[in-house]
C-alpha cells in the first residue's frame, strides 16, 4: 500500500512538472521559438556567390521538370481547409509536442495562429514564386490514423490534411504544385477515395505507417494496392523510425522488408529517407528475428532485382543533424542506389535549426567551408532553395546525386511525365 502511495504521489508531482512546464511554453515558446527555426525573409539580395552557387545548382536541369518529391502542407483547419493537428500539439498539458508544433509554425512562416493555413501556404509558394528559375513541389495529404478495422481515430492522430485540400491548393497554384493523396487502405472506401483523388489530379500517395497505423504487410492492403497498380500510382512511404510515434509496436510498422507485398502487387514504391533511421526485427529470419538497422534493410530490399525499376529510394532528411553520415555516403557511393534516388525536401523541415545544421554536413565531407558559407546565406533568404542547392553541391568521394534524381522521372510519375 505504501509502495502504491508513493507511486501515486510520484505520477501526480510528474503530472503538476508537465502542466507547469505546458504553461511556461505555452505563454513564451511564441516568443523563443525563432531561435529554434527560422522562415526565410530576404533582407536584400543575395551576394554574387550566392548567386553563382545557385546557378551552379541549376546546370543540367529543366526547371519545368525539377520536382520536391517530400513537402508536407499543415494546417489547423481555420478558414474551413478541413485539416487538423492532434490536440497533443497545441495544448499546454503537452510542452514538449506543443514546442515542437510551434516550431513548424515558425519554419513554415506561421506568425499568426488564426491564420496558420493561409500563412503557411503563402510562404511556400512565396518561396517557389520568388526562385528564377524555379521547380515544383510535391505537396502531400495526410490521412487520418485508423484502428485494424478501418475507423477514423482523430483523437489519435498526429494531423489530417484532406485530399481535396492539397488538390485545390494545385489547382490554384499549378506552377508551383502537385497534389499527393494519402488514403488509409483500411478504410472501407479506400478504393474509391483513391480513384476520387487521382481523378482530381493526385499523381502519388503518401504513408507514414509508424503515425497512421498501417501494416504494408498486411492483406487488408491488397485491393488498394491492386487499384494503385491499375491508375499508375506510387507509393511515397515513410520507412524506419519515426520520432513522431512513442508506441514501440507501431514503430514496427515502419520495417522497409513489409513493403515487398505492395512491390509483389506491382506498386511502384518510393522508400522516405532511405528508412536512415532506427532498427526493425529481420522478418527474413521470422517475426522475432534480430534487430536490424533499418537502412541495411533498406539496402537488402533495393538489391533485389525483381524490384530493379519498381523500389526507389528518396534523399530527403538525409542531412540533418541525426542521419546525416553513413546512410548518406553509402547512398553516393553506391551506383547502383544513388541512380535510384528522388530528391526531397521534408519541408519545411530544412527550417529548424535544430535538425539543420550545416556544419555536421561539412564535418561529415558532404560539403566544404567555403560552399558551407554561401549556403548558410542562401538558407536565411530561402530554406527551400537552401535544401535543393545544398543536394546538388553534396560529395563523397566524387560521388554526387545524379541530375534525374532531381527531375519527374516517367518510370516513377507516368502521369507528371511530359507529353502524358
Amino acid at each position: 500500500m505504501a509502495d502504491a502511495a508513493l507511486k501515486r504521489k510520484l505520477f501526480t508531482r510528474r503530472r503538476m512538472m508537465l502542466l507547469v512546464g505546458g504553461a511556461v511554453l505555452f505563454g513564451s515558446a511564441r516568443f523563443g521559438r525563432s531561435r529554434l527555426a527560422r522562415s526565410g525573409s530576404p533582407s536584400g539580395p543575395l551576394s554574387p556567390a550566392a548567386l553563382e552557387l545557385i546557378a551552379q545548382a541549376w546546370t543540367g536541369l529543366d526547371p519545368a521538370q525539377v520536382l520536391d518529391c517530400h513537402v508536407h502542407v499543415l494546417g489547423t483547419g481555420m478558414g474551413g481547409t478541413g485539416c487538423y493537428v492532434g490536440k497533443r500539439f497545441t495544448s499546454a498539458s503537452s510542452p514538449i509536442e506543443y514546442l515542437k508544433f510551434t516550431v513548424y509554425e515558425t519554419a513554415a512562416g506561421v506568425t499568426d495562429p488564426a491564420r496558420c493555413d493561409v500563412q503557411y501556404v503563402d510562404q511556400l509558394a512565396g518561396y517557389l514564386a520568388r526562385e528564377r528559375p524555379h521547380g515544383r513541389a510535391l505537396i502531400f495529404a495526410f490521412d487520418q490514423l485508423h484502428d485494424d478495422d478501418g475507423r477514423a481515430l482523430p483523437e489519435e492522430s498526429e494531423f489530417y490534411t484532406p485530399n481535396a485540400y492539397v488538390i485545390g491548393l494545385a489547382s490554384k497554384h499549378p506552377d508551383y504544385f502537385v497534389p499527393c493523396a494519402s488514403v488509409h487502405p483500411y478504410r472501407p472506401d479506400a478504393v474509391e477515395a483513391l480513384e476520387k483523388a487521382v481523378a482530381g489530379g493526385c499523381v502519388a500517395v503518401k504513408w507514414l505507417p509508424n503515425a497512421m497505423n498501417i501494416d504494408p504487410a498486411s492483406a487488408r492492403c491488397d485491393a488498394f494496392y491492386d487499384a494503385m497498380a491499375r491508375l499508375q500510382v506510387p507509393l511515397i512511404t515513410h520507412a524506419g523510425e519515426e520520432k513522431a510515434v512513442h508506441a514501440e509496436a507501431r514503430q514496427r510498422l515502419g520495417n522497409p522488408l513489409k513493403l515487398r507485398r505492395a512491390l509483389e502487387h506491382g506498386v511502384t514504391t518510393v522508400i522516405a529517407h532511405c528508412a536512415s533511421l532506427g532498427s526493425n526485427p529481420d522478418l527474413d529470419q521470422g517475426e522475432a528475428g534480430p534487430l536490424t538497422d533499418n537502412f541495411d534493410l533498406f539496402k537488402r530490399l533495393m538489391a533485389e532485382p525483381q524490384w530493379r525499376g519498381k523500389l526507389w529510394g528518396e534523399a530527403s532528411a538525409l542531412t540533418i543533424v541525426n542521419r546525416v553520415g553513413r546512410p548518406l555516403r553509402e547512398v553516393l557511393e553506391s551506383e547502383d542506389l544513388r541512380e535510384r534516388l528522388v530528391n526531397g525536401s521534408d519541408y519545411p523541415l530544412p527550417a529548424v535549426n535544430l535538425l539543420m545544421q550545416t556544419r555536421a554536413v561539412e564535418s561529415e565531407g558532404f560539403i566544404t567551408a567555403a560552399q558551407r558559407t554561401v549556403l548558410n546565406e542562401i538558407d536565411q533568404h530561402d530554406p527551400l532553395l537552401f535544401d535543393f542547392v545544398m543536394k546538388r553541391c553534396l560529395s563523397w568521394k566524387g560521388f554526387r546525386l545524379p541530375d534525374a534524381a532531381f527531375m519527374v522521372r516517367r518510370e516513377i510519375f507516368p502521369r507528371l511525365a511530359r507529353g502524358t
